[in-house]
């Protein structure tokens, strides 16, 4: 979606409120009774669509509404005069945001080229604050690689003053991106050098891949000889397109897939269990 249809399905996603005072059923031991108490400091975050409790934080703590935040990124890029594509993905107490701009491409080797993008995290839950990491999007086969590991992201603290923070926020990643080809193609090539053999890349994916599921599909991805970044590929590809993935498993996912782009083979494979001794 274009970033004015962003806005528009802004409006759609869940809010929040505080609740303050809290309190909790304590015992008056003078009196011999239970009686609520006031929980000093802290406040309650309400998801009000969700009708659930999503977080209790700390008096200091301010809400900043996905609607806010989806607005202060898209009124950013515009202001830049930038073209860029949007897909969302809402978890109600988190949304997911991924921004790809058609217009910035980077080429890291003959018939690998990539979108430059960002991805944007806003959470009432506090799993996170509000997240903007660097995103690349493989032209050939639109795999979205999340790659703050490379290039550092940003994370914005939860204040009303996004709007300002973001236009400065999305003109540095961009030029961050851009300036890091030497960094990307030097991962890319030595990924594409490095040839995993089957029972190594078993044991690698069993223990990565988080879930069954996840590993039978992930593994039919994967080519007859496989390379790490054939494995990295294998990782987005199903992160990018796989069926019913809860966006929090996909992020999970995409961290996941980084550790394969940074990390040698040998590094990857799981710790093997001291075995116990038998008397």
């Amino acid at each position: 979606m274009k970033l004015y249809e962003l806005k528009s399905e802004a409006m759609n996603f869940d809010r929040a409120t505080e609740i303050s005072p809290l309190y909790y059923e304590g015992y008056n031991t003078a009196r011999e009774e239970a009686e609520m108490k006031d929980i000093k400091g802290w406040k309650g975050i309400l998801n009000i669509d969700k009708r659930k409790m999503s977080a209790i934080v700390s008096n200091r703590y301010n809400i900043v509404q996905h609607r806010e935040v989806i607005e202060a990124v898209a009124d950013a890029v515009m202001n830049l005069n930038i073209s860029a594509d949007a897909r969302v993905r809402d978890n109600g107490d988190s949304i997911f945001v991924d921004l790809t701009f058609q217009q910035q491409k980077i080429k890291l080797r003959e018939g690998e080229e990539f979108f430059v993008g960002l991805r944007l995290i806003n959470s009432y839950n506090k799993t996170t604050g509000i997240v903007v990491a660097p995103r690349l999007l493989r032209c050939v086969c639109n795999n979205g690689m999340v790659v703050n590991k490379i290039v550092p992201g940003y994370s914005v603290k939860h204040t009303k003053k996004l709007r300002e923070n973001f236009e400065g926020i999305v003109e540095k990643l961009l030029k961050k991106m851009i300036n890091s080809i030497d960094s990307f193609k030097t991962l890319v090539n030595d990924c594409i050098g490095d040839s995993i053999e089957w029972e190594m890349l078993d044991k690698i994916l069993k223990d990565m891949s988080g879930a069954e599921k996840h590993y039978k599909a992930i593994k039919r991805l994967l080519p007859t000889n496989p390379t790490r970044w054939d494995l990295y590929n294998a990782f987005t590809d199903y992160a990018t397109h796989g069926e019913q993935i809860r966006p929090n498993v996909e992020q999970k996912l995409q961290v996941t897939s980084q550790q394969i782009l940074t990390t040698p083979l040998r590094q990857l494979l799981p710790k093997e269990k001291p075995v116990e001794a038998t008397q």
